[in-house]
């Protein structure tokens, strides 16, 4: 189930979408100053995050604000096939 979340890093709190994971790694989409990247962490992470509020937005139209944002900065080819999989499955 993918869920918008707060990340809590060295570098301070950053806002990510988290994947389904896999046994020992989570997918997260993350932005960062190159633009957006999918990177996998591992579960034991997921200690450092706490669910984010969304309202009344839906992950489809959370997915589609960061494709924005992965469109004007960037985006890795593995970012943008983990937001098509989101807005396909939503």
């Amino acid at each position: 189930m993918t869920e918008l979340r707060f990340y809590r890093t060295e570098h301070g709190e950053k806002t990510v979408l988290a994947g389904p994971h896999a046994r020992t790694l989570m997918p997260i989409l993350l932005i960062e100053g190159s633009g957006l990247t999918l990177r996998k962490v591992p579960i034991s992470e997921e200690k450092y995050m706490r669910p984010a509020p969304t309202s009344k937005k839906t992950i489809k139209g959370i997915a589609k604000q960061y494709r924005a944002i992965g469109n004007k900065l960037g985006m890795s080819k593995a970012a943008k096939a983990f937001l098509t999989s989101i807005t396909n499955a939503a």
